[in-house]
Parts: structure tokens; C-alpha cells; sequence
């Protein structure tokens, strides 16, 4: 990013930094599409096949949610995707596409 800053350019980011974006809100809408099939208890290897992702791409995509909703497990990960539904009056965020 250095050299793209030294050349002029700026970086793309697919999320935004700071902003006081918390957990889910900093989430991209993929990370959000495994965050949803996390809930519904698949697998790596489920998740790539229905995304039509490699597993290593949602090994990737698990480890930034982990890190971003700051949770240590997929079963923390279900835990507040479920919590951020429940008493929402609009959840369009978190429904199914």
C-alpha cells in the first residue's frame, strides 16, 4: 500500500477503516453470506461448494470474521450473527439472499 501511496494511487479497501464500524457492520456481504451458513452449522468444505468458493478462500473469509466480531470460535461466530437478528425490526442485513 506504501508503494501504491508513493505512486499517487490510492488503495482499494473493501472495508472501511475505523469510522466506528463495529463487528458486524464492518463485515463485506461475503463475509456475511459464510457468517449465515456458519449458523446453519456447514462445514469449510460446504460453505466453498454452495459459494462456489475454494476452502481455502473460506478459511480466509472465517479467519477475518473471527478476528472482526473479535470471537475465538464458529460456534461465538453463530452466537452474534443470531444476537445482532434478534430484536431487529429491520434484519435485511442478515437474511438469506
Amino acid at each position: 500500500m506504501r508503494e501504491l501511496r508513493r505512486l499517487g494511487r490510492r488503495p482499494h479497501r473493501r472495508t472501511l477503516r475505523g469510522g466506528g464500524a463495529d463487528g458486524l457492520e464492518s463485515l463485506t456481504e461475503r463475509e456475511l453470506q459464510v457468517a449465515r451458513l456458519i449458523v446453519d452449522r456447514r462445514t469449510n468444505p460446504q460453505i466453498a461448494a454452495e459459494l462456489f468458493l475454494s476452502t481455502k478462500t473460506v478459511e480466509s473469509h472465517v479467519r477475518n470474521l473471527f478476528h472482526k466480531l473479535g470471537v475465538s470460535s464458529r460456534v461465538e461466530v453463530a452466537r452474534v450473527i443470531e444476537r445482532a437478528g434478534e430484536g431487529r425490526q429491520d434484519p435485511v442485513r442478515l437474511a438469506a439472499p
